[in-house]
C-alpha cells in the first residue's frame, strides 16, 4: 500500500525537475528583483536673459542704435566707484576712462559705467543726471572697430559720439579729439547720460526708434 504523503513528495520533485527541463525563469521561482531608483537627472540652469540686440560700430551697415530703454536688467555694471568731490580720479571699465577734475563734483558719488553689449559702444553713464562744474573727459578705446585704420574691417569712418537727449528723444552730437596713435577718442562732458560710439560717414540724421 502506497503512503500518501510519499506519493505527494515524489509528485512535488517531479513537478520541480520538469520546470527546470522546461526552462522556467528565474522570477517564477524567486521573489521579484527590487526596483532600481530611478537616475537623477542633470539639472540644466535657466540660461541667463539674452542681451539685447542692437547695431555695432563692428559692423558694416551702423545705423544709430534704437533708443532702448534704460530700465532693463540687460545693462551690465561695467565698474562702480566712490569719488571724492575735492580729488583728481580716474574711473576706468572696458573700453571707456572718466578722468574727474578737481571741481567737477559737488559731493562725492558713486561713480557707474554700464553697457548692455561689449560689441556695441553704447553705455550710460551714472549718477544718471549728474551736472558737472568742470567737465569729466571720457576717453574711449575704438582700436579694433571699423573706425579703426589698422583693423580688417575698417572703412574709413571717423568715431564720433552721441548722448541721448531725453526731452527730444534724439541723438545729438559731442564735440571730440581723435587720437589716432592710442586709437582713443575724447570727449568733455558736462553731464553723465546715455552715450553712444558711431561713424559719421553713411550715419542717418535721426536714431532708430523702438518701441519700449
Amino acid at each position: 500500500m502506497r503512503h500518501p504523503h510519499r506519493i505527494a513528495i515524489g509528485v512535488s520533485l517531479a513537478l520541480l525537475v520538469s520546470l527546470a527541463a522546461a526552462g522556467c525563469s528565474r522570477s517564477t521561482l524567486t521573489a521579484p528583483e527590487p526596483e532600481t531608483a530611478p537616475t537623477a537627472q542633470a539639472v540644466t540652469p535657466p540660461a541667463p536673459p539674452s542681451r539685447l540686440a542692437g547695431p555695432s560700430i563692428l559692423s558694416a551697415d551702423i545705423q544709430l542704435p534704437p533708443i532702448l530703454p534704460l530700465v532693463t536688467k540687460t545693462w551690465y555694471v561695467l565698474t562702480a566707484r566712490l569719488v571724492p568731490k575735492a580729488e583728481p580720479t580716474i574711473v576706468s571699465g572696458g573700453r571707456y576712462e572718466l578722468s574727474f577734475a578737481r571741481g567737477s563734483l559737488d559731493k562725492d558719488a558713486l561713480i557707474t559705467i554700464e553697457e548692455y553689449d561689449n560689441d556695441i559702444l553704447d553705455i550710460e553713464l551714472g549718477p544718471h543726471g549728474t551736472v558737472f562744474g568742470e567737465p569729466v573727459v571720457l576717453s574711449i578705446d575704438f582700436a579694433g572697430t571699423t573706425a579703426d585704420p589698422g583693423s580688417a574691417w575698417a572703412d574709413g569712418r571717423e568715431p564720433v559720439v552721441y548722448w541721448l537727449n531725453e526731452k527730444t528723444n534724439l541723438w545729438e552730437e559731442v564735440p571730440g579729439t581723435t587720437d589716432w596713435a592710442r586709437r582713443r577718442h575724447n570727449v568733455r562732458l558736462e553731464h553723465f547720460s546715455r552715450y553712444v560710439v558711431g561713424g559719421k560717414a553713411g550715419w542717418k540724421q535721426q536714431p532708430n526708434r523702438e518701441q519700449d
